[in-house]
Parts: C-alpha cells; structure tokens; sequence
C-alpha cells in the first residue's frame, strides 16, 4: 500500500488536524473536552447512527438520518441549547 506523511494524510482527508510532533495528545484532550459539552444524544447519534447511515441506501439513511435528528432535537439539553439560542444567551461559535 501507499504510505503517506502527516501534511499530505491531512491534505486528502485522512486527519481532520494537523499538530506539531508531541501535541497529539493535547489537542485529543482538547477535543474530547469540545464533545463533552454535546448533548449526550448528539454523541449517540454520532458513534452508533451516522455508521449505520454511511451503509444504508439512500432513502433509508435519509430517514434514519430525520429520526435520529427528531430524537436527538426532543432532548430537554437539546431543547435548552435553542431556547439559549434563540434569545440570544447561546454561547457564540468561535472557528477553531
């Protein structure tokens, strides 16, 4: 098989971040950090759903895709966060 550096792994998409050598570790916790504050259905969603939707036909990960949306959007954290939102206590989306 190919072998790729780090730079060109992360040009084509096979890492999402690129850290100096030794800063793996603290940008994982970083980001394991950011997570932690997802709503505990949004981090379901993401592990167990969104596997099983990248495998479905078309029409039924759609609809996986909207019932998992609607469970995870019915969750009181979830309800919280768009309420905060909405009148405008959310905290703002800052680029990493």
């Amino acid at each position: 098989g190919r072998v790729y550096n780090a730079q060109d792994g992360e040009r084509i998409g096979l890492a999402q971040y690129l850290v100096p050598q030794g800063q793996a570790f603290d940008k994982a916790i970083e980001l394991a950090a950011r997570v932690a504050t997802n709503a505990p259905l949004t981090n379901y969603a993401l592990m167990h759903a969104l596997p099983r939707i990248a495998e479905q036909p078309a029409d039924q990960g759609f609809f996986t895709e909207a019932l998992m949306a609607a469970i995870a959007q019915s969750a009181p954290e979830a309800k919280g966060r768009v309420r905060d939102f909405l009148d405008g206590k959310a905290a703002k989306v800052k680029k990493a």
